[in-house]
């Protein structure tokens, strides 16, 4: 039953880093933005490390292999985003 949990946990905290670079209907897109971003620019690292955690401890199989892939991923993506935010658009 905990692995279960910590499988939907994973999931949860991809699908929160990923919504910082996907687009979503209804202006829901800009709340979770805001929740997300609204602190700190370095909180999807840690959800992305706290994703890929508890997708190790998660339902082995196929669904351990996904989710960790996934939430690393996201946090590759979410990478390319922050240097291009941080570094490329500088003003000279």
């Amino acid at each position: 039953m905990l692995k279960v949990f910590f499988s939907v946990l994973s999931a949860i905290l991809f699908l929160l880093i990923s919504s910082s670079f996907t687009q979503m209907p209804f202006h829901l897109e800009r709340k979770i933005f805001d929740l997300i971003i609204g602190p700190t620019l370095y909180l999807p690292f840690g959800l992305g490390i706290i994703g890929i955690i508890f997708g190790i401890f998660g339902v082995k199989g196929y669904v351990r292999l996904t989710l960790v892939c996934l939430n690393i991923f996201g946090l590759i993506g979410y990478l390319v985003i922050f240097i291009m935010a941080t570094i490329g658009f500088q003003e000279p």
